[in-house]
């Protein structure tokens, strides 16, 4: 199969965006239009972020696994304007790719990163850092990477140093992101009256009480924007999906993008992307509606995967406080998911050496058998021995 390059890709589109015409306009609350100063794309849809008076293409950019800066070309130029990135990602080097891109590009995107919870004085020079990377002197959005309580998200030396950094005008707008507890977090930053945006796992397998959230933060003018919208769908690429489960020219993931879409309080969402194929992917989403077939592979795929995958990050909290040992396992399956789901060791790695002690696997030694039960079935002793193959 041929290997689509950045000229292959441009070429293709604009082939496929004269036979498609103009996307049609889904009828949200807030407002979305047409790019139609890209000619190449007649289907890009942006919606309101916020209350940063800014308009968000309702597909971003995921930056966290992309080794290749012509992909982010080829994104921007294609109208995408909202790219994610973060400190921590592949140890500072995915800032700096995306740093040779924002050379020519820092004009065209709203550019966000984040920064790991370490000692609120180490903040400031960890964003210098950033920046540098990044080659720009700001960011337009800086979060607050891993919050996963109310009382993070309260924190008052994080509030005070965030919004300093504001004040001095390396970034223009601050928030949180949450992988665990979205919705405590999610209220938590509606009640600061500091935070203007969250960051939140939010997939077709999330609990109610999570789009709720979402919609109390999107009322109240915070921007809201999903990560984790496609949990991992076909083993380890999240972009992939089973043949048997597409239908036509779309497939499970891009029916699992639409899912996310459909709901008017999402402002964009951010997938990965590490090809071009991915980005015509996703691409084709926009402005399309969902469909009955879109609701039917989506059942399906459930049926038929998704006991394998861990639902954490979209927002399950049934496994928390079940350990006699204090061991998050949804932390643990957030880092073996990152091997298995994403296919990226590296990645897995540098997640796991983040966790707390209390979380690491050494701490399931005493165990012949996990006692912890997964309320969605999932095998949690599976799980054990790969976290120990991955990091023991």
């Amino acid at each position: 199969m041929e290997k689509t390059n950045r000229r292959i890709f441009l070429k293709k589109a604009a082939m496929g965006s004269a036979a498609a015409g103009v996307g049609l306009t889904v009828g949200n609350i807030f407002p979305r239009r047409s790019a139609a100063e890209v000619p190449e794309f007649q289907r890009i849809y942006y919606r309101e972020l916020g209350s940063t008076g800014y308009k968000a293409s309702e597909i971003g950019f995921g930056a966290m696994n992309t080794r290749d800066p012509e992909l982010i070309h080829a994104a921007i130029d294609a109208g995408i304007n909202y790219l994610d990135t973060a400190h921590s990602y592949m140890k500072g080097v995915n800032e700096e790719i995306i740093g040779t891109v924002m050379k020519t590009k820092r004009n065209k995107v709203f550019l966000s990163t984040k920064l790991r919870q370490v000692k609120a004085s180490e903040m400031p020079g960890m964003l210098e850092l950033s920046l540098k990377r990044l080659n720009t002197d700001h960011v337009d959005l800086l979060l607050l990477h891993i919050t996963e309580s109310r009382e993070q998200a309260l924190n008052e030396d994080y509030i005070k140093t965030f919004s300093d950094l504001k004040k001095k005008g390396m970034t223009r707008f601050i928030g949180v992101a949450t992988h665990k507890n979205q919705a405590e977090v999610i209220d938590a930053a509606i009640s600061s009256k500091v935070w203007e945006a969250v960051l939140v796992g939010y997939n077709f397998t999330s609990p109610p009480e999570v789009g709720q959230a979402v919609e109390r933060a999107r009322k109240a003018g915070i921007a809201t924007i999903a990560m984790k919208t496609m949990i991992s769908i076909d083993g380890r690429n999240p972009l992939g999906a089973p043949p048997e489960l597409s239908k036509g020219k779309l497939n499970a993931a891009q029916s699992a993008l639409k899912w996310v879409l459909q709901n008017p309080y999402i402002d964009t969402i951010v997938p990965g992307m590490t090809s071009f194929e991915h980005l015509a992917q996703d691409l084709a989403v926009m402005g399309t509606k969902m469909t009955f077939f879109d609701r039917r592979t989506l059942t399906r795929y459930a049926e038929a995967r998704l006991k394998g995958n861990c639902r954490g990050a979209a927002g399950c909290t049934g496994c928390q406080g079940q350990c006699p040992f204090g061991v998050e396992i949804c932390d643990l399956n957030r880092c073996v998911g990152y091997a298995y789901g994403y296919g990226d060791l590296e990645l897995a790695r540098e997640n796991y050496s983040h966790l707390p002690p209390s979380s690491r696997v050494e701490r399931c030694g005493e165990c012949d058998t996990c006692q912890v039960k997964c309320v969605n079935g999932l095998d949690l002793d599976n799980t054990i021995r790969n976290a120990r193959e991955l990091f023991g």
